[in-house]
């Protein structure tokens, strides 16, 4: 009887994916060790956050998804109402405002935001699924900009611009026309010079630096410089684990959170950096696997986009750092250390893993 107990708790966890999942977090801790110099602390709490996210990624398998399309539109409410709360009560920290604390635990809306946006989403195309109109898209786009203009006030342009990218992705997946498209697309274009005004002037020279790093060599272009020596260092099998002389000695800044892929590239080099693509290949693989066997309107845009979030905060952190898009602060799924962002993206995966497994009960 207890058998079957232990069996049931797990029947919903996908196994491969589970395996490929925890055996990056295990490489982000071992990573973690060495770019925060074996600070015992720090450790333990990614470890503690890594429990909380893991007990909710179990306990949202098991959830009936059709509870997901009920409290979506409160979620979203509740995420605007946290990231109202961070703009009046929240702590700043290296320039920007993104956290409250809640007891003992640092919470930041825009990483919730991540799921709650497409949730809504997902529900308003569900909701019209026989009438999706130019009016539908519209109304989309307004749930869209409302939260990513909030998080673009905190200052956090990366996040912004990852919800904004995910969010679009989910209005193309709906079935957006090419008419549409046009009107959109133009209407964005003529909107960059109000999006370049409201950017901070640190946010405009880290653009510029893009171009050409060596234009502020200490200041906006060192984040950077110092990134790329970093992975370049580390050669084809890397220094070591410990032996990353630009994180050990300082250079590189961030060496946990969001730089922590240099310190990576520079103790493994290029044969672990393509290990670790290659385990990051397979779970979003297996995710949009799972994504395209689902059965309705609301399960498929809710997985597809939560994969897409998955993808494109991989995608961003790691071009980031090598130097290919600007520096916008953005964490490594599964890996960075940071409470809010290890739970949500553990979250994801219970979310896909549930959907997948409950999709004959959806679609009926």
């Amino acid at each position: 009887m207890n058998q079957f107990k232990f069996y049931s708790f797990f029947k919903n966890i996908d196994k491969n994916l589970m395996s490929l999942v925890v055996f990056l977090l295990f490489i982000g801790l071992i990573t973690l060790a060495s770019a925060s110099q074996q600070n015992i602390s720090l450790i333990g709490n990614q470890i503690l956050n890594i429990l909380i996210g893991m007990a909710l990624l179990i306990s949202l398998s098991h959830t009936n998804p059709k509870q997901f399309l009920f409290f979506a539109p409160y979620l979203y409410i509740v995420s605007l109402i946290l990231l109202l709360l961070v703009a009046f009560f929240g702590f700043e920290s290296h320039g920007a405002k993104r956290w409250i604390s809640i007891l003992f635990f640092n919470l930041q809306p825009s990483e919730i935001i991540k799921i709650t946006v497409p949730l809504m989403l997902a529900w308003l195309y569900h909701r019209f699924q026989n009438n999706i109109n130019f009016k539908t898209h519209a109304i989309a786009f307004v749930l869209l900009a409302i939260p990513c203009a909030m998080i673009l006030k905190q200052p956090d342009l990366g996040t912004s611009i990852l919800i904004w990218v995910t969010g679009c992705t989910i209005v193309f997946l709906a079935g957006l026309s090419k008419r549409s498209m046009l009107i959109f697309g133009f209407s964005f274009a003529l909107s960059l010079p109000f999006l370049w005004s409201m950017l901070h002037l640190y946010q405009k020279n880290r653009i510029l630096s893009l171009i050409d790093p060596g234009r502020d060599p200490l200041g906006t272009g060192y984040h950077s410089i110092q990134s790329m020596i970093a992975i370049g260092s580390g050669g084809f099998l890397g220094k070591g684990w410990s032996f990353g002389g630009q994180t050990q000695l300082n250079f590189l800044p961030e060496t946990s959170t969001d730089f922590i892929f240099s310190v990576y590239g520079e103790e493994f080099g290029f044969l672990g950096i393509v290990g670790i693509f290659i385990i990051y290949f397979f779970i979003i693989y297996r995710c949009f696997d799972m994504a395209k066997k689902m059965q309705n309107t609301f399960s498929r845009l809710i997985a597809a986009s939560l994969v897409c979030t998955l993808f494109f905060a991989i995608f961003v952190n790691i071009a980031m750092v090598s130097g290919v898009i600007p520096i916008v602060g953005a964490p490594l799924p599964f890996i960075s250390y940071g409470g809010t962002s290890m739970v949500v993206s553990l979250a994801m995966i219970g979310i896909i893993m549930s959907l997948h497994s409950h999709k004959s009960l959806i679609a009926n």
